[in-house]
């Protein structure tokens, strides 16, 4: 009464469309090849290097945000607020007063 409930593990080929790369994993899946859309080395949030264009995450983008309203707080000279004087209000406490 021995079951077989493992799944067969082969290599399987993953191959891009967009450039081309392939990698070869261990994998359940039977087939032998599986086509890509993008992979790491063509999708832009991996690419990075120098002259490339980066794309940052939302952590980066907050942080960026925050660095500017920093150095724009920074430049600005601080003006003092300064409360207004409280008028002195007299009650009236009667109608006689108002004579």
């Amino acid at each position: 009464m021995n079951k077989k409930i493992q799944p067969t593990i082969h290599k399987v080929m993953f191959k891009c469309a967009s450039c081309g790369a392939t990698y070869e994993i261990e994998s359940t899946l039977k087939q032998d090849t599986v086509n890509l859309d993008v992979c790491a080395n063509c999708h832009p949030f991996y690419k990075g290097g120098v002259g490339e264009q980066k794309v940052k995450g939302r952590a980066e983008k907050l942080s960026g945000k925050f660095n500017t309203g920093k150095e724009t707080l920074a430049s600005k000279p601080v003006q003092k607020v300064t409360k207004a004087k409280k008028q002195n209000k007299k009650i009236i406490k009667s109608l006689d007063e108002l004579k």
